[in-house]
């Protein structure tokens, strides 16, 4: 069965190899083996049964017969719980290497590798943006403390931790205070974090005298950092996030055992900005990102204890903090990461978004990009995939020797790949090493074939007409980053980007896994990122490309230190993002036939949460496109995460919409789309699509009315809310749209959802005959869509009606004065108008405004024309001035059908003029009832001499 799940021949199998040292089985194929072994030979599942208590193939076979009620013959050393076989050693490192540089003005290969057939897959939205929304409680759910239980605190700031313990002594909870700084506070142990080994003695003494631990209050992570060039992230690591993977390693045996109707618990509290780093302006430290993303492995962990994760503002009081926290703890929904800011309850979701890609952001052709772990799986795909498409000059780093041994490989067939596996490798290995044993055998072919598989892609970029070159270095070695640093600054100057593949994943549960593997999976992904900031290889204002992993933002069982190191550069790219800079992380799901999901016992397990894999290809285009076309700092890129997303988090929706079709004319084309909370749309105005232009034209140049402005940002609403705007409040018309010499003129429609409702613009940007964005993005119309506002509309002040129409200009007077064409003339006379007033009459044009039929339109845009005009004829007459829209403080409109009445009355009051002489009115549409079509409010236009 072993040589089955392995692959192994028999003959390597000997009985007393280690199961991960030896044969490289780990944790999750250890519990996949000991299932299928259950169901084999029929044994009951036992709870108190622990994988560290059969390590070798022995202990394996041991197990089955005393549970079968058999014995077996003991050959080896005797058993005694853990193997007295020791691990073989591995084969003796050799130093550092120089760095290689491929020779750039080498010739290709005559004959380049073979391109790899193009992967097909399902066409499926993936692309997420992670954003905090509001999360009010859906259900308490009352629990409580057992008394007398400890729990223990772990601070450095000793007034919130005597506040927390105020707390507990009212629910009769003993505490302990764990903390760096020097105190005489009853049950306080003081301890420097960063001295890890005093920090685990600590630990491990606590619990051996109180093994009933039922709680932990983690505070480290109550501060106030900053990114700067001092940031150590390994020095961090050690103060701030490690003591918490310490604090559920030793005393995480208590929180699995809850008394009858009492609850265990992990509370971690940070305070960064009460949004996990989504709401903040500033250049924050990532460490806040090495506590947030264990605390959600440790959730799954700890399954049956309350864990919560939750962050504050920094100007939170202690009595805030304390009072959400307990609330969350003992009264609270279940939901694990809660912010609280602006009086809110918030939590962390990836909300699926499209992506523009009409135009690009960070072009790539030509620019010298450094991909670090680009020489296998994604890191190569990715690699390839870019050379192709964009033509960049690829920097390579990975750890990989392209030895003349690797490249026999590079042409061996996958029959020949294993007959050399197994037989002269194996040989090989079996003359040259103390104890071979197949785990070594493993990771000395996957050298070998790492090496042969990079030898051929970088072939085959190079055959792209691309220049590549590669480094090889250990992120790892300080002494020979900084020589390969060195080195590319040599030879290339500072690089225009980078993308940092490189990382390590080791599964285990936070109680088995050692310190020193945790620092390992930290260093290698988080550290090197810092250095690589830190070593001036990429220029001030170049991008950043991190690769992390859904583990930083949803968590996952036995990668509390993959999580840390993922949710740190996530943060750094944040925190770049506020700085001004490109960043970019992408928080990656497993993927099928590659990288973890390679692995049989992941992909086992991670089927069974229903987990939906991705395709390489699939992927690594989105990210691809991201970074060349996109402008966020994350996007989170998965399928359906199945039992994994506990919270719901991820709002997956496999066909979201990426087409740009909307139904509206005015906001036609979706770039981007957060449903509820931020809209990025087009629209091209062109004589061809919007003919009635040519009727609100200025001196022979069409102008965009603002009123097209008002039904834009409604028809916006609905896009972005599913309803149209009723109210728009703040209207500001800024910048006129002209379409000069008949050009047509290309709007940017955007919108986000601020506390008030939606704030919305209408931009573009200056493009030369080069295709080259000029100046800066201009601001033309600007509004926010309200919920509702109260009307001005009273009984008292309706106008007396005539009983027949009897104007003082008509509509041909009108238009002789107005510019308006036929599908502009909105007015059918002016019954009265007077220094305070004007009543006139809307009559719908019968020139329509398409001539091809109508559009749909949701904001009566004529009837708001009409009430311009009218306000304006009233200062026409008595200024002896015509006036432009300027602001409006609401346009309420009272139904959205899309054909106006055939008549209407209009009535506006001067309410005078402000300071800066505008003229300011409220105007009505009414019927002959006096029910409401239209209504403004606080009109201001702009005077022009006649």
């Amino acid at each position: 069965m072993i040589a089955d799940k392995t692959g192994y021949p028999k003959d390597m199998l000997e009985l007393d190899l280690d199961m991960e040292a030896d044969l490289g089985i780990d944790t999750v194929k250890q519990a996949e083996l000991f299932a299928a072994l259950r169901e084999h030979y029929s044994i009951p599942r036992k709870d108190n049964v622990s994988l560290k208590d059969y390590p070798t193939i022995r202990h394996c076979i041991k197990y089955v017969l005393e549970e079968k009620g058999g014995t077996v013959e003991n050959r080896g050393p005797k058993i005694e719980g853990q193997a007295a076989t020791a691990p073989a050693p591995a084969p003796k490192a050799a130093k550092p290497s120089q760095p290689e540089l491929l020779d750039l003005n080498s010739a290709p290969a005559k004959t380049a590798a073979a391109k790899p057939p193009r992967q097909e897959y399902p066409k499926r939205h993936i692309r997420h943006v992670p954003i905090v929304i509001q999360a009010p409680v859906e259900q308490e759910v009352i629990k409580k403390l057992a008394p007398k239980r400890p729990v223990a605190i772990f601070a450095e700031d000793l007034d919130l931790a005597k506040a927390f313990r105020a707390e507990l002594n009212k629910h009769r909870a003993n505490s302990y205070i764990f903390t760096p700084a020097k105190t005489k506070i009853k049950d306080s142990i003081t301890v420097d974090f960063k001295d890890v080994a005093a920090l685990e003695k600590t630990l491990t003494g606590f619990a051996a005298e109180h093994p009933d631990t039922q709680g932990i209050v983690y505070l480290p992570g109550c501060m106030v950092k900053s990114l700067s060039r001092e940031t150590a992230a390994m020095d961090d690591l050690k103060r701030y996030a490690l003591p918490l993977f310490l604090a559920a390693k030793y005393l995480g045996a208590g929180l699995l055992k809850a008394d009858q109707g009492q609850t265990t618990f992990l509370a971690v509290v940070t305070t960064l900005d009460g949004g996990f780093g989504y709401k903040t302006s500033d250049a924050y430290d990532p460490i806040y990102g090495a506590i947030h993303g264990p605390t959600l492995c440790l959730r799954k962990e700890f399954e049956n204890s309350i864990v919560k994760l939750l962050d504050f503002e920094p100007s939170s009081s202690n009595q805030v903090i304390v009072q959400k926290t307990f609330y969350e703890i003992l009264y609270s929904d279940k939901r694990l990461e809660i912010g609280y800011a602006d009086g809110k309850r918030w939590t962390l979701v990836g909300k699926p978004a499209t992506l523009d890609k009409s135009r690009q952001t960070t072009p790539l052709k030509g620019k010298n990009v450094l991909i670090t772990g680009g020489g296998r799986g994604l890191g190569a795909l990715f690699s390839r995939m870019l050379a192709e498409q964009h033509k960049p000059n690829l920097v390579l780093l990975d750890i990989i020797d392209l030895s003349d041994k690797a490249k026999r490989l590079t042409t061996m067939s996958p029959e020949e790949l294993k007959a050399y596996k197994t037989g002269e490798l194996w040989s090989e290995l079996k003359a040259t090493t103390e104890k071979p044993t197949p785990a070594i055998l493993e990771r000395e072919f996957t050298k070998l074939k790492d090496a042969a598989d990079m030898h051929n892609n970088l072939e085959a970029i190079r055959g792209l007409g691309v220049k590549v070159s590669y480094y090889r270095c250990d992120l790892n070695n300080a002494e020979a980053f900084e020589g390969v640093m060195q080195n590319i600054k040599a030879d290339f100057g500072q690089v225009d980007g980078v993308v940092h593949f490189a990382g390590l994943e080791r599964s285990k549960l936070a109680m088995d896994k050692t310190v020193e593997e945790f620092m390992l999976i930290f260093r290698t992904k988080s550290d090197s990122a810092i250095n690589l900031w830190k070593s001036g290889v990429v220029k001030e204002k170049g991008f950043w490309l991190m690769v992390s992993s859904i583990a930083g933002k949803f968590g996952n069982l036995g990668q509390t230190d993959y999580a840390a190191a993922s949710d740190y550069i996530a943060k750094f790219c944040l925190s770049q993002n506020n700085r001004g800079v490109r960043a970019l992380s992408v928080d990656m799901t497993g993927y099928a036939q590659i990288g973890m999901g390679a692995r049989p016992g992941v992909e086992a397990f991670l089927k069974s949460q229903e987990m939906d894999f991705l395709y390489p290809e699939e992927g690594m285009q989105v990210m691809i496109d991201e970074l060349v076309c996109g402008k966020v700092p994350e996007i989170i890129l998965s399928g359906s995460l199945g039992k994994m997303d506990w919270d719901k988090q991820l709002f997956f929706e496999p066909n979201f919409s990426t087409s740009a079709s909307t139904g509206f004319h005015f906001a036609p084309k979706v770039e981007d789309l957060l449903k509820g909370e931020s809209l990025s749309a087009s629209k091209e105005f062109s004589l061809e699509q919007d003919p009635y232009l040519l009727d609100h034209s200025i001196n022979g140049t069409p102008y965009v009315p603002g009123v097209a402005g008002l039904e834009t940002f409604a028809e916006a609403a609905a896009v972005m809310t599913g309803a149209p705007a009723n109210v728009l409040t703040g209207v500001r018309f800024a910048v006129p749209i002209k379409l000069l010499r008949n050009k047509p003129a290309e709007i940017k429609i955007k919108v986000a959802a601020g506390q008030d409702g939606l704030e919305m613009r209408l931009e573009s940007d200056f493009i030369s005959p080069k295709g080259l964005r000029l100046g800066t993005t201009r601001t033309h119309f600007r509004a926010f869509s309200a919920a509702d506002a109260p009307s001005g509309w009273k009984t008292s002040m309706y106008p007396a009606l005539p009983k027949s129409k009897r104007y003082k200009a008509d509509a041909q007077a009108i238009y002789k004065t107005y510019f308006h064409g036929p599908s502009f003339q909105v007015l059918d006379g002016i019954i009265s108008v007077d220094k305070t007033s004007v009543l006139a009459v809307f009559k719908r044009p019968v020139a329509p405004l398409w001539k091809n039929g109508a559009q749909k339109l949701v904001f009566h845009p004529l009837v708001f024309e009409a009430l311009f005009q009218a306000c304006g004829w009233r200062d026409i007459q008595f200024d002896r001035s015509m006036a432009l829209p300027d602001a409006i403080g609401a346009a309420i409109v009272y139904d959205h059908e899309p054909v106006d009445p055939e008549t209407l009355f209009l009535y506006g009051v001067f309410k005078g003029r402000t300071e800066d002489n505008r003229s300011l009115y409220d105007a009505w549409a009414f019927d002959s009832e006096f029910n409401l079509k239209a209504e403004l409010r606080d009109y201001a236009m702009i005077p022009t001499p006649i």
